[in-house]
């Protein structure tokens, strides 16, 4: 090469790194949800901008000095590359994150990075070593108070035991974990959002586990409480609700139904995920054969299989798929791609054997001298379609990858929570008295005309009030403007104008605030009444339910009740 084109070559090389690191740099100035956004953005079909987003998030971290938030964007890169399929540089980062997590004793992160470990290794086709895992993270998990981790945990088991036949324990084990999250209440880290996405998940794994053992109606049982809980605009539930009706409706034959559940399922939720796309063609390839379009589904199989290009790691869980291909293409007299694709079939059964154990092994060979037979003697005979168990790691896969992401979520959460708590020390240590902790002002007043109100009344009426305040009317439930307007002997009318004009708020404002306040400064100061339900707090200081005191509370601080309440008591 003459040395003019050696130059442009370089020159093109130093570009790319340079526009790259330039990139890389532009992202760590975004805030941590735009990163996270740019990773869930491009994780499925862009390695190199997942992997410079990863790095931008790890890079504004350690700017941060923040090693929670470090050790998500380490995470992210693992995941990116666990997602591609470059498991040597996925293995990498999570002996990185482990590392990581290790030293800076975070007992949480340590356990995410185990489901890390575990992920990396149900990839490479080795169960065995990714159920030791989770086991080490279960174990741990088991002396922290997160439920959140516990139960994520919980479920990727549960798919890797049905994924290797053991389907009535992944029920049982589902089942213990669904128990969970029915009766978990809301807060500000497990939302109503992130409640719905864990149940509608595993009402659906259930669902599937059923038909394993032929149950139908338990599986349908499970269809319908998904569809109780979903709406219109849960695109992503919406699908697993049409795939987990499609697959009951193809377990009863009923196709036609099926091909229109399938094919619903493959409109919704675009995360533009190969995987996902080979998945909806399999689908609809089964739904084809067991109508007896053969040719239909060959070509439905074929072509999804020639766009995505199966991976040597992934051989071990395409059995059904190159079966299912195999027969097609038998029925429709090709026999020589049938002999190519079960020769492929016989070498992927006998991978995923060493997952489902000799059990299952044993299933394989009968299945694959049968149909030695079938193909020798060229009867016209059809084969029953074969299960989808392969296909629930691929389910698992993008249910752990939602789960990480709720992961980002929750830490992020709880950041906030803890700035907005932070600032809320600030106003009490800053505040005169205690009315200036929270002092709110109404943009819109109920009277806002007070020039018949002479400055004799006036005076009587803010007396009266600051006379009330000291006796602390304002925490009794029958505290309201008609009662105050008579104790301090004038009408609701003025009542109101003199608290509009002096104080900028309305009657109702007003008494929230020195409700609040009052609050604010109790649970700080008094031990016992921290000890206290929530109801029996709301009802102490005036309110009729935990619900309307829980809303203002949160109105005026930013804050649940309960997250004020742990955190004062980490700091007295």
């Amino acid at each position: 090469m003459n040395f003019i084109k050696k130059l442009l070559l370089f020159c093109f090389f130093f570009n790319c790194s340079f526009f790259l690191g330039q990139e890389r740099t532009d992202l760590s100035q975004l805030s941590y949800e735009a990163i996270s956004d740019t990773i869930n953005k491009y994780l499925d079909n862009d390695i190199i901008k997942a992997a410079n987003a990863s790095n931008a998030f790890i890079l504004k971290a350690k700017r941060a000095k923040d090693k929670k938030k470090e050790f998500l964007g380490i995470q992210a890169l693992g995941s990116a590359y666990e997602r591609n399929k470059d498991f040597d540089k996925a293995q990498e980062q999570f002996e990185r994150a482990l590392n990581f997590s290790q030293e800076n004793k975070l007992e949480e992160e340590i356990i995410s990075s185990y489901v890390l470990g575990a992920q990396i290794e149900m990839g490479l086709s080795n169960a065995s070593n990714a159920l030791k895992y989770l086991d080490t993270a279960l174990s741990l998990v088991e002396q922290t108070d997160n439920e959140f981790l516990r139960e994520g945990i919980l479920q990727f088991i549960s798919y890797i035991l049905q994924l290797s036949g053991d389907v009535q324990k992944a029920i049982d084990t589902g089942k213990k974990s669904i128990s969970i999250y029915e009766n978990k209440a809301i807060d500000s880290v497990f939302t109503a959002t992130a409640k719905k996405t864990f149940l509608v998940n595993g009402y659906s794994q259930l669902s599937r586990s059923f038909l394993k053992i032929k149950e139908a109606d338990s599986a349908k049982h499970y269809s319908t409480l998904i569809s109780k809980l979903i709406t219109p605009e849960d695109s992503c539930n919406q699908r697993v609700l049409y795939l987990t009706r499609g697959e009951i409706d193809f377990f009863e034959k009923n196709y036609s139904e099926a091909k229109k559940n399938f094919r619903t399922a493959s409109k919704l939720c675009d995360l533009n995920s190969p995987l996902m796309t080979l998945r909806m063609n399999y689908a609809l390839g089964k739904v084809a054969h067991g109508e007896g379009n053969f040719k239909e589904a060959k070509n439905i199989l074929q072509n999804a299989l020639d766009t995505y290009q199966v991976k040597p790691s992934e051989e071990g869980y395409m059995d059904d798929y190159y079966n299912l291909l195999a027969v097609s293409y038998k029925e429709t007299g090709d026999l020589e791609k049938a002999n190519f694709y079960f020769e492929k079939y016989i070498k992927s059964a006998s991978e995923f054997d060493k997952i489902k154990g000799e059990v299952k092994a044993a299933t394989k060979a009968k299945e694959i001298e049968a149909f030695r037979n079938e193909l020798k003697t060229l009867e016209a005979e059809k084969k029953e379609s074969q299960s989808n168990l392969n296909y629930l790691f691929l389910g698992a896969s993008i249910i752990i990858l939602g789960l990480l992401f709720l992961l980002l979520k929750f830490y992020r959460n709880k950041k906030t929570n803890e700035i907005k708590f932070e600032a809320l020390l600030a106003k009490i240590k800053a505040a005169e008295k205690p009315e200036n902790i929270i002092d709110t002002k109404d943009e819109v007043l109920e009277e806002t005309n007070a020039t018949d109100v002479s400055d004799e009344v006036k005076t009587q009426i803010l007396d009266g009030l600051k006379k009330l305040e000291k006796q602390e009317y304002f925490l009794k439930q029958e505290c309201n403007s008609y009662n105050v307007a008579k104790k301090i002997n004038t009408n609701t009318s003025y009542l109101s104008k003199v608290i509009n004009g002096h104080y900028g708020k309305n009657f109702n404002t007003y008494i929230n605030d020195l409700r609040i306040n009052y609050t604010i400064l109790r649970l700080k100061n008094d031990v016992i009444f921290r000890s206290y339900s929530i109801q029996s707090i709301a009802e102490e200081v005036g309110y009729k339910s935990a619900d309307s005191f829980t809303k203002y509370f949160k109105q005026d601080t930013g804050l649940n009740p309960s997250f004020y309440i742990k955190e004062i008591k980490n700091i007295t």
